[in-house]
């Protein structure tokens, strides 16, 4: 015991090792004030609650702190926080509240045992440098611990985002996601994909995408591609083809991943990089889906430009470029670097092989689907 201590001490240590009063509130604010605590089982926050209280008060009994490899009820509670996906951080803090209130507990009933301030004082000053060891035992055994944890930690996140991505959740589960993975109930996710790629170009994305979103991102390699789900549309990564798909609730993640993944198959048919959604794709999202129309358009538009070769292959650039630019004589001519007459003269042999005019509407929606569901060279 503390040095000139009087019975007063022995009372009030006993009286607090038996106090229940501290338990409720110790636990109430532990679970509103750190999220993560959701995922830990409350019979096991009060049982860690109750080990702690036990070794503050033989602290107070035997008038100094132990050493810190004695520290086993630290050491439980931070494997037990750890296996339950509670980060370090969050331990720590865990520790000091519970402390804090048993600490603040003491000096509320001293006057009861007549504990006086100067006795108040030595007492807490106790209390405090066993919290203080508690935090370095605790970090101590992240230091050991950390490695395999972190690998779990990470392998349960892969679990998570792989099942809510494929609509497998049930509400508990997404409830936990909401709490592990700081996700805003009030924000809507986007879900993507990437097209194939090697490992090296995996790693760089989820470097950029890390550095540019934060903890805001959820990601996980998955076969030769990498998928996710992130709050803003991502920034082009090069040589990279990236696919978002329509902004959702958690819950309903699952339907924008399978938009990412329209997204992908309409993307990939004309480009091998860059970013793309529904907003920018517009109508050639369809375009996948339309396999038997696609057939009937390519051998209406394109097939009799084949027998041309190679004038038909000239013909079908200057199609696609006549339409990239909205139809313009003078751009599509100076895009292609020919002359406005060899352009119209192109244009016409396509009219002239196909019997389609170029000023029915019919026509060029169709030639564009059909130029859509053919890749180009």
């Amino acid at each position: 015991m503390v040095d000139g201590v009087h019975g007063g001490v022995v009372r009030l240590v006993a009286a607090l090792e038996e106090d229940d009063g501290v338990v409720e509130p110790i636990l109430e604010r532990v679970r509103s004030e750190i999220p993560s605590y959701a995922t830990v089982e409350r019979d096991q926050i009060i049982a860690s609650i109750r080990r702690i209280r036990s070794r503050v008060c033989r602290t107070l009994a035997v008038g100094d702190v132990p050493p810190a490899g004695e520290l086993w009820e630290a050491e439980r509670a931070t494997v037990e926080r750890l296996d339950a996906g509670v980060p370090i951080e969050d331990i720590l803090s865990g520790f000091r509240i519970t402390i804090w209130t048993i600490q603040r507990r003491l000096v509320d009933i001293a006057t009861e045992y007549g504990v006086d301030g100067s006795d108040v004082v030595a007492l807490t000053s106790l209390v405090w440098k066993l919290s203080d060891l508690f935090s370095a035992r605790a970090a101590a055994d992240y230091h050991q611990l950390g490695l395999a944890h972190a690998v779990a930690d990470q392998r349960r996140r892969d679990e998570w985002l792989g099942g809510a991505l494929a609509g497998e959740l049930d509400t508990g589960q997404l409830e936990r996601g909401y709490t592990v993975y700081r996700l805003r109930r009030d924000t809507a996710y986007r879900a993507f994909c990437t097209g194939p790629a090697d490992q090296q170009a995996i790693e760089r994305i989820q470097r950029l995408l890390f550095e540019q979103h934060g903890d805001s991102v959820l990601m996980t390699p998955s076969h030769d591609c990498l998928v996710g789900m992130i709050e803003d549309v991502p920034s082009p990564v090069p040589g990279l083809l990236v696919a978002v798909g329509a902004p959702m609730s958690v819950e309903r993640i699952a339907t924008s991943y399978q938009s990412a993944q329209h997204v992908l198959a309409a993307a990939a048919l004309h480009h091998t990089a860059g970013v793309h959604t529904v907003e920018t794709l517009g109508w050639r999202l369809a375009v996948p889906g339309l396999e038997e129309l696609g057939d009937l358009l390519r051998a209406r538009y394109l097939q009799p430009l084949q027998d041309t070769r190679p004038f038909g292959e000239q013909i079908v650039e200057a199609l696609r470029s006549y339409l990239t630019h909205e139809r313009s004589i003078p751009l599509t001519a100076a895009a292609l670097h020919v002359h406005v007459n060899t352009l119209r003269y192109r244009l016409g042999r396509f009219e002239e092989l196909t019997g389609r005019s170029l000023q029915d509407t019919d026509t060029i929606v169709e030639l564009a689907l059909a130029l859509s569901t053919e890749p180009a060279s």
